[in-house]
């Protein structure tokens, strides 16, 4: 359990996995949350799901093992959308782009 579970409640998130971007609305117990998926590129709806903390940070991993990293916190959906942005469009040609690493 986190030192200070709640400081994820009202945190912006892109998950990893179902690639979906949304928010954590509350804690259910000291391993889960209520998150809210937005609506998603794909035209999948809102939705609101339980995740267990170990999900999100993928804790306990010591290796690569498969399945889905961690998700990305944000205090802002701006603070999200520029990191979006820095990953899919560069403001200056001339500087290097950086590419998400994606497993195969």
């Amino acid at each position: 359990m986190p030192a200070q579970p709640e400081l994820l409640i009202g945190k912006y998130f892109i998950a990893s996995f179902p690639h979906w971007d949304g928010r954590v609305e509350a804690m259910i117990d000291d391993v889960h949350y209520l998150v809210r998926f937005e609506v998603g590129s794909d035209g999948s709806p809102e939705a609101l799901a339980v995740v267990a903390l170990d999900d999100m940070v993928r804790a306990g991993r010591d290796d690569e093992e498969e399945g889905p990293g961690h998700w990305l916190f944000f205090d802002t959906t701006e603070q999200r959308a520029k990191f979006r942005a820095l990953l899919n469009e560069p403001t200056d040609p001339d500087k290097p782009r950086v590419v998400q690493m994606r497993r195969q």
